[in-house]
């Protein structure tokens, strides 16, 4: 069987032309490395009824004083695609002066015009967004310092729950149920799981097992009525087997509720230039060892504004969590199993009024296998059902409309 299933992954990995470097490249030493991540798949994605018009809708969703019912919502059709989530191809060096260490690190996105159909015909680039891009400086016994983009400490000590090396902007990814919310599509202005430019990030070094991170994202567009900061900090404890850390992160003026410069009527919940903050905070635990690895994740996300009018909008809060499980069957077999759920949450409103936020719960259950052809090259089949509840909006642009995925794929990392 062994022999049959490394044939099988050779033929396969063979056809599709990537049979070659399965390890670092060092073009100039340590001052210049080549090194990527690709994990393209053939994923067919099935889209349920959504919520029929008529059902009742909740003050989040509608905005609206008196919530009523909603409309027809057609669900997307069945689809095939080819997939490359955030395969990536990176360049990065360092270079050390006595306990001054000066490094960078270039990260580009493949995948969007390399299977794009619209693509015939038209200037296309190989690499289709910016992933990691940062400079750093290091001191021995302090910490490191990173100017660009990247991930905020909150998400960079957290994201415990990925699973099987392949989850990054995979349907299998827990951060849309884990870090955001249903009353709303998913988008970077609502969710603490964060890749952002123009970010200051401090990592300290390893003390007794203990590190701490801080990330600082300042507005260059701030104005007289909107500051659009984030920040975060965080704290980790990890040893040859156990892992834990709580993270929090702030985001400042980001309006996800009423938006920026809208106007106010009597009939929404909205106001027209409300301060805001939004705080998630998270603690996430994991345990390793030579066969088993298993994580978990709990969040509050608590989103602010500071209405001015009678009956407008103040907060909403609501808890997630996630939990993974990896199991080596074999030498070379990797099961695993990730399953995430956002609660319905509360809101409230300025004076007391009610404010329902039934029918806004979603889970993600997710199964994968992967064979290891050795550590660089691997086969991998995925199975992920996002259930959303008669309200919820989690990766469907049909409100409560579940989705089922399924994939085959390849992974390469050199």
């Amino acid at each position: 069987m062994k022999f049959k299933l490394s044939r099988i992954a050779l033929l396969c990995l063979s056809s599709m032309g990537v049979m070659s470097q399965v390890h670092a490249v060092q073009v100039a030493g340590e001052n210049l490395e080549v090194y990527g991540n690709l994990y393209p798949e053939y994923n067919i994605t099935s889209y349920g009824d959504a919520s029929p018009a008529g059902t009742a809708s909740n003050s989040m969703q509608s905005k609206k004083t008196v919530a009523g019912n909603l409309a027809a919502s057609t669900a997307p059709l069945q689809k095939t695609q080819i997939q490359w989530s955030q395969s990536y191809i990176g360049f990065k060096g360092r270079k050390s002066v006595e306990d001054l260490t000066l490094g960078y690190d270039f990260q580009g996105v493949m995948g969007k015009n390399i299977d794009s159909s619209a693509a015939a015909g038209g200037n296309q680039s190989l690499f289709t967004d910016t992933r990691d891009a940062f400079v750093s400086i290091g001191l021995k016994g302090v910490g490191t310092a990173q100017f660009g983009q990247m991930d905020t400490v909150y998400k960079e000590f957290g994201d415990r729950t990925s699973m099987l090396g392949i989850s990054s902007s995979n349907f299998i990814s827990t951060s849309n149920v884990l870090s955001n919310v249903s009353w709303k599509t998913a988008g970077g202005s609502t969710s603490f799981h964060t890749r952002i430019g123009n970010q200051l990030r401090f990592v300290s070094d390893t003390f007794n097992g203990f590190q701490a991170g801080i990330s600082y994202h300042p507005d260059e567009n701030k104005t007289a009525t909107q500051n659009q900061w984030l920040s975060a900090v965080a704290l980790r404890w990890s040893n040859d087997n156990f892992y834990a850390s709580l993270q929090q992160e702030t985001h400042n003026d980001y309006r996800t509720f009423s938006g920026t410069g809208t106007a106010e009527a009597t009939s929404t919940l909205v106001s027209a230039s409300p301060g805001s903050k939004d705080t998630g905070t998270r603690m996430s635990f994991q345990y390793d060892q030579d066969l088993i690895s298993v994580s978990a994740e709990f969040a509050n996300l608590k989103y602010t504004e500071s209405a001015q009018t009678a009956g407008k909008f103040t907060s909403y809060t609501h808890n997630t969590y996630a939990l993974r499980g990896e199991y080596k069957v074999k030498p070379n077999w990797t099961l695993g199993v990730n399953y995430a759920y956002m609660a319905d949450g509360s809101c409230t409103l300025l004076g007391g009024a009610a404010c329902s936020t039934g029918g806004l719960n979603a889970s993600l259950t997710s199964l994968g296998a992967k064979y290891n052809y050795s550590k660089d090259i691997a086969l991998f089949m995925l199975y992920a059902a996002n259930r959303n509840d008669r309200n919820a909006v989690v990766s469907s642009s049909a409100v409560g409309g579940n989705i089922t995925n399924v994939a085959a794929g390849v992974q390469l990392k050199f």
